[in-house]
């Protein structure tokens, strides 16, 4: 069976109102994770996160519209087509970052800013394995394919990996004063 991890964050109450109704709700008891910024810096941090998600995007479709000759090899397309999953993800963790206020939960924390720290380093690991194996194919077949179109496809890679870097050191920087406020229970 599936489990809520963030079941034990949460306690059910049960009180009696003024007019004699019992009321039910829910209380959240888990830690909470403060950003060391104000709204308007969270806001603006949030549009850098969302651009960085669009660059990373735009990257992935540049190397796929290179129309190298490895394009036509299962061993570097495969993994090259499933680096769009953690860069969806970490558009999915971006824009969830606008919705989460600078006091956040832990399933906003998870869902927003580590969705976004993991999806990048994902992402990094897809694209170095899918870079290392067209160096692969472009020093067994150099004599016989497009080196150049090969070329621009690897520095495709070498981009994305270098946005990828640039965006850790500034999430580093971002959000290196988050504090969290441990539970009481």
């Amino acid at each position: 069976m599936l489990k809520n991890r963030y079941r034990d964050d949460y306690t059910s109450t049960s009180y009696m109102d003024a007019s004699g109704k019992v009321v039910k709700g829910t209380c959240y008891r888990g830690d909470m994770y403060v950003l060391p910024m104000d709204t308007k810096e969270k806001r603006r941090t949030g549009l850098v996160n969302l651009g960085f998600s669009l660059l990373f995007a735009v990257l992935f479709a540049a190397g796929g519209m290179v129309n190298q000759d490895s394009s036509h090899t299962f061993w570097i397309v495969f993994p090259y087509i499933f680096i769009f999953l953690p860069i969806g993800y970490f558009f999915l963790g971006a824009v969830s970052y606008f919705g989460t206020p600078v006091r956040m939960e832990r399933a906003a924390y998870d869902g927003s800013l580590q969705r976004m720290k993991h999806s990048c380093l994902g992402a990094m690991v897809m694209t170095g394995i899918s870079g290392v194996l067209d160096i692969v194919y472009l020093l067994l077949y150099h004599d016989s394919i497009q080196v150049h179109r090969e070329c621009v496809y690897l520095l495709c890679h070498i981009l994305f990996l270098l946005a990828a870097v640039g965006y850790g050191r500034l999430y580093d920087r971002m959000y290196s004063g988050l504090t969290v406020e441990k539970s009481s229970h």
